[in-house]
């Protein structure tokens, strides 16, 4: 296939010589990255939010936010990180320190199976259940907890299990704080029994899982189908391909893969993963030198199953297991400590891989190409119109039914798009076709963009003095952050906007064709 020559030749110096580690580190700042499977935590005090100005009370907010910390999706990294280090130890061919891999490896597995693959973990369900409270403070006004006088809160979800256990400990949280309708799903939240299953009325595929599904499969979202079909087509191009081979083929990759590895296994033992792994999919595990994931989970086909084929594949596998470390904190905990899974990679390392897979979704699902017409972002504006009409429904005062708000729970293919469609802070620069993204050359960073559980939230005020003027201010991540850089804030603030100005400064992207 013919590659997008002015990408695969666009490998400058500057990408071989290391990624910067400062946009994105641990909660510990301790250098380590972890993409989009950084843990979650708010980046504001509620105690520093620009208040109001002067006769506007809050009346209505709603929030997008992304499941909270999970397990593993499917056995995959633990399992093909297992297969290679059982090889190394049938050879013969483990360090001092590779002998610890293996048993880390199997608690890693076991915390999974027990937990459930794909399912939040502990640290997946108090993330969601710290928004709900600190939400329920800043909007103590209308989220009020009176036995006689429950609010309406509207809840939708991708319809996942991760995504509806996180709608479930976000609304039991919220329960804390505040009395809310719990048992009408036509227009209210319905109270669920298991939290790994929520209503189908519930449920919005279209907007909160729109990454795979089709909208010309309703009347309501067809409209939006050329979005859809331009997107798909995207995804095959040879332009993504190329993008994604040159970013593969740096060399450093290939220096910190083996650096990572010769910590765990001897050079011998890194070279026969570099040269002599068999590269067919339909290998014999039993007689090749074969790597490949021989469990399926639900829905998945060959074609979903992972292989290493080389030393890149093995120190890939191990870096995408090590990132899930800190959101299964408490299960590690559960079987008698940490993991410690910081002693097999370095923060360098972690940097490194942090940014492969940092740019294949900046490609594929974020601001991407600077000539690509929005066509990986498009396809949030059905979200997107959603979220303005619900805006000038409680500023209007026409909501079918009165509700305080509208929360979302989805996935990072969700938050990822609508928050390059809104061009915000960290989601504003596309890459120039011939440059490829780097972290010296952008701001982009999943585990900022997207970490679990992050979320969008909108708060709605109105000026009863006024007219009922209506005034928006966005929290991304519960911090105060401003709309797109052509929109202007309302006079004397910093953070509030007005909605007609919203309306403006948003008509392109809340147009169905452009």
């Amino acid at each position: 296939m013919t590659r997008y020559t002015l990408i695969a030749s666009a490998i400058t110096v500057a990408l071989v010589t290391g990624c910067s580690s400062t946009h994105q580190s641990s909660a510990a700042g301790d250098g380590y990255q972890y993409s989009s499977k950084a843990t979650y935590s708010a980046q504001q005090e509620l105690s520093s939010y620009e208040a109001a100005p002067d006769g506007y009370n809050v009346v209505y907010s709603q929030l997008v936010e992304r499941h909270g910390a999970r397990a593993l999706s499917s056995p995959k990294y633990d399992v093909l990180s297992k297969q290679v280090w059982e090889l190394a130890k049938e050879r013969g061919q483990l360090t001092t320190l590779g002998e610890k891999l293996g048993p880390i490896i199997d608690k890693v597995t076991a915390a999974n199976e027990k937990l459930g693959y794909g399912l939040l973990t502990k640290v997946g369900e108090e993330e969601p259940a710290g928004i709900a409270s600190r939400m329920a403070q800043r909007l103590d006004s209308i989220m009020t907890n009176d036995a006689n006088n429950p609010v309406c809160i509207q809840v939708q979800t991708s319809g996942k299990e991760r995504a509806n256990q996180t709608a479930h400990y976000f609304m039991q949280s919220l329960a804390n704080d505040v009395t809310y309708v719990s048992n009408d799903a036509t227009q209210c939240y319905q109270e669920q029994t298991q939290p790994n299953k929520i209503d189908k009325q519930l449920v919005n595929k279209f907007e909160l899982y729109f990454h795979k599904t089709d909208p010309a499969k309703s009347p309501k979202y067809q409209q939006y189908a050329a979005n859809f079909e331009a997107y798909d087509s995207f995804k095959d191009s040879e332009k993504l391909e190329a993008a994604f081979d040159a970013i593969s083929e740096l060399p450093k990759t290939k220096l910190l893969a083996r650096q990572m590895l010769e910590r765990i296994y001897t050079k011998e033992f890194v070279d026969f993963l570099e040269n002599e792994v068999s590269d067919d999919k339909k290998c014999d595990m039993s007689t090749d030198n074969c790597f490949k994931t021989n469990t399926r989970m639900p829905g998945e086909t060959e074609d979903d199953w992972k292989y290493v084929q080389n030393e890149v594949d093995a120190a890939s596998m191990l870096y995408n297991m090590f990132i899930i470390g800190p959101g299964m904190l408490r299960e590690a905990e559960a079987q008698g400590g940490e993991w410690n899974l910081k002693q097999f990679i370095t923060p360098e390392e972690s940097a490194w891989f942090s940014y492969q897979s940092d740019a294949e979704d900046f490609y594929e699902k974020g601001p991407s190409f600077s000539d690509g017409q929005g066509v990986t972002y498009n396809i949030a504006k059905p979200l997107l119109k959603d979220m303005f009409n619900e805006m000038n429904a409680a500023a209007n005062n026409t909501q079918s039914i009165k509700h305080v708000a509208k929360v979302r729970f989805a996935h990072a293919e969700q938050i990822m798009p609508l928050a390059a469609l809104l061009h915000v802070e960290g989601s504003t620069q596309a890459a120039d076709p011939a440059v490829l993204y780097t972290q010296e050359n952008n701001e982009w960073r999943g585990g900022s963009v997207t970490p679990y559980s992050a979320n969008i939230q909108w708060d709605v005020y109105k000026n009863a003095n006024k007219g009922g003027e209506t005034l928006v201010k966005m929290l991304y991540n519960e911090k105060e952050i401003g709309f797109k850089d052509s929109c202007k804030v309302f006079p004397g603030t910093k953070y509030f906007y007005s909605l007609n100005e919203l309306e403006r400064c948003y008509s392109k992207e809340l147009s169905v064709n452009e």
